[in-house]
């Protein structure tokens, strides 16, 4: 298989670009086993950097407790949990002892400058999927990674200003297309994230307008079909691991009431975690029909 460069970019912050680079490179790196890299040029925060370290300090923690306990005894243990996040750790620490899984994909942290410099060949030769992780600023770094994507992923919420801010985005990366100072090959895909069902009309006749605005622009422009949902958009640090696929592990979030709901202990799975992995299948897709060089 080619190797893919998948980018997460807009240029507002508060988007979810960081949760989704996680949630993607984790699933692809431990359930479907490819090589995946993550390159955090999002200082001075370097959020995916810092979490990868909380999560090791963490996973440190547990397997001091929990390493003299055999592993099929380990599954049945009921752990006591104080917060999401505790069990989302002490889950995804079950989780990697059960199936063996003890590396973790690299998470390199780089200045946004540091991109012009990256001998993206050499990576592209040693993984499958390189994640790029920017800041929402166009500088010279994150132009010339742009170039180097294969498949640009623009998240849209259902905030009036998100949505002026993502289009407008799409209408610069169109302009630096027009200009060569990105390729005309560049795969653009729009998605719905932390999407409220009530937006739904709404979001219906703005992919419509979208698609028309820029049909004759140099490149194509279009909304994946997966929307993921708002309805655990408390639990985003549960659900953005780096030591184990969260679609898998994580049952934060998982039930939401039901408005027809008459009663306290109807509830119904939450659609998150599975949307998760149908956007993911449709990257896949992409990325599998995609080559650019």
């Amino acid at each position: 298989m080619s190797s893919k460069i998948i980018t997460i970019h807009t240029s507002k912050g508060g988007m979810g670009k960081s949760t989704l680079t996680v949630i993607l490179a984790s699933y692809l790196a431990y359930v479907a086993r490819q090589r995946v890299i993550v390159f955090d040029c999002d200082p001075p925060q370097h959020s995916i950097t810092d979490l990868r370290e909380e999560e090791v300090t963490g996973l440190a923690l547990l397997t001091e407790a929990y390493q003299h306990v055999p592993t099929p005894e380990l599954l049945h243990i009921a752990q006591p949990y104080t917060s999401a996040n505790d069990q989302a750790a002490f889950e995804r620490y079950r989780h990697n002892r059960q199936q063996e899984l003890v590396d973790h994909y690299p998470i390199h942290a780089l200045p946004s400058s540091a991109l012009q410099e990256l001998d993206m060949n050499r990576v592209r030769e040693d993984f499958d999927y390189i994640f790029l992780d920017m800041g929402g600023q166009f500088n010279a770094g994150i132009i010339r990674a742009l170039a180097e994507t294969d498949v640009l992923l623009v998240p849209f919420t259902t905030q009036q200003v998100d949505v002026a801010a993502s289009i407008q985005y799409v209408g610069a990366i169109i302009d630096y297309v027009q200009n060569r100072q990105l390729p005309n090959y560049l795969t653009i895909r729009c998605f719905w994230n932390k999407f409220k069902f009530t937006f739904g009309k709404r979001a219906d006749a703005l992919e419509a307008y979208l698609t028309s605005i820029f049909k004759n622009d140099a490149i194509p422009v279009t909304f994946l079909k997966t929307r993921l949902n708002d309805a655990d958009a408390g639990f985003d640090r549960a659900k953005m691991l780096t030591t184990i696929s969260s679609p898998v592990v994580v049952p934060a979030g998982r039930y939401v009431r039901r408005k027809e709901d008459t009663k306290p202990a109807e509830w119904r799975e939450a659609q998150y975690l599975q949307d998760i992995v149908n956007l993911i299948c449709e990257v896949d897709a992409i990325t599998t029909q995609t080559t650019t060089y």
